[in-house]
């Protein structure tokens, strides 16, 4: 059994992010109750999608992906949801290659179910991504598109 999960790393970096958001978001807000001046309200009006943005992206939609057993696993344990899907309802799954300096390369892999589901996710934040995409070339190479 592969379990997929967010890299530790990513999510301390995006919770060190948001407090720091909240803290000169929290600061701003004061400032707007004791008099404020026009960059007060452009930096509440700025921060407050981006973090909601962030918060979504990262922490509400964390999710778990397991594959074993001719199955692939998405657990969302924030939304509470399940879903469970045999590797014959993979309709098609392709990985990204993006080279993004002299040595370095961001990967992507975007698999998309029978039900028009698409589950993607990169390396730099999941872990056992190597795992997956072996686990699909052995398993559903004929799916594989790109």
């Amino acid at each position: 059994m592969i379990v997929s999960k967010p890299r530790t790393n990513t999510i301390v970096s995006f919770l060190f992010f948001l407090l720091i958001t909240v803290g000169v978001l929290a600061m701003n807000v004061v400032s707007i109750f004791r008099g404020a001046a026009w960059y007060n309200f452009l930096i509440v009006v700025l921060l407050v999608p981006i973090g909601l943005l962030v918060s979504y992206r990262i922490f509400i939609r964390y999710k778990i992906i397991r594959l074993g057993n001719n199955q692939v696993e998405i657990h969302y344990p924030v939304l509470g949801r399940k879903h469970l899907y045999s590797l014959q309802a993979v309709a098609n799954w392709r990985e990204s290659i993006v080279k993004t300096g002299k040595n370095s390369v961001y990967k992507e892999l975007e698999i998309e179910f029978e039900d028009k589901r698409k589950l993607s996710f990169g390396q730099k934040e999941q872990t056992e991504y190597d795992r997956v995409v072996a686990y699909l070339k052995q398993k559903v190479p004929k799916k594989k598109i790109g």
